[in-house]
């Protein structure tokens, strides 16, 4: 009896069983496709949607920059020196701001007052021109020795005050009145003068010829006094 039989016999069983194994993978891939088949409609999709997610890049992991600080710089300390005696040191004087310079205002300037305006009066050449009020009526006429009309409008020089004719306290403030009456009348009848505003109403004027103030000039012939002074009496 031959001694290489059962060798073959274990060659035959190997290889059926091999064949029953190719048999199972077959059948076994068989049904998956046809289930896959079956499920197309929903598998599909899905395997997009794995690719796609597959064959994006994946995006590089930000790093976190961190800004470098500064290096601290220490500041120099200011050092006062102590008298010998070891006794505090006064603080400093703060200066102090005027008021009036503060928040940008400066201060006010005081303007000068405009000068008043002069006008030449020239009533011609003809002598006689002023007379006493009363005869003429209210026209170029004198009432006492700082009031007079002329061209219909009362003046009165600035500055000054006279004696009275029509309430005089005495015979001699009433003479010395008529005198200043006269003296003013003679200086309105020398020509033309230059009249200005007295800065005491519109009635008051100034009134000068050549320089000279009519007023000035009744002041020092005795015949006016300065307003407000505290002169005597014209009576004595």
């Amino acid at each position: 009896m031959s001694k290489r039989k059962p060798s073959s016999r274990r060659a035959s069983s190997r290889s059926k069983g091999g064949s029953v194994w190719s048999w199972l993978i077959l059948f076994g891939v068989a049904v998956g496709g046809i289930q896959a088949y079956e499920h197309r409609d929903t598998l599909l999709p899905k395997m997009k949607s794995v690719v796609a997610s597959a064959s994006k890049p994946s995006a590089p992991a930000a790093r976190d920059t961190v800004a470098a600080k500064p290096a601290f710089v220490q500041k120099p300390t200011q050092t006062v020196a102590l008298p010998a005696s070891g006794a505090p040191v006064p603080p400093r004087s703060i200066a102090v701001v005027d008021s009036s310079t503060r928040a940008g205002q400066l201060p006010t300037a005081t303007l000068p007052s405009p000068k008043p305006q002069v006008e030449n009066v020239s009533l011609g050449a003809k002598p006689g021109t002023f007379a006493f009020c009363g005869r003429s009526g209210l026209n170029n006429c004198v009432m006492d020795g700082n009031t007079f009309w002329m061209k219909g409008v009362k003046m009165k020089l600035a500055g000054i005050e006279v004696p009275q004719t029509d309430q005089a306290r005495c015979m001699e403030e009433r003479a010395r009145g008529f005198t200043a009456k006269v003296r003013l009348r003679d200086m309105l009848n020398s020509g033309s003068f230059q009249v200005a505003a007295g800065g005491q109403g519109a009635e008051v004027k100034a009134l000068s010829k050549s320089g000279m103030s009519f007023a000035d000039q009744l002041v020092r012939e005795g015949l006016a006094r300065r307003a407000g002074s505290a002169s005597p009496s014209w009576c004595g």
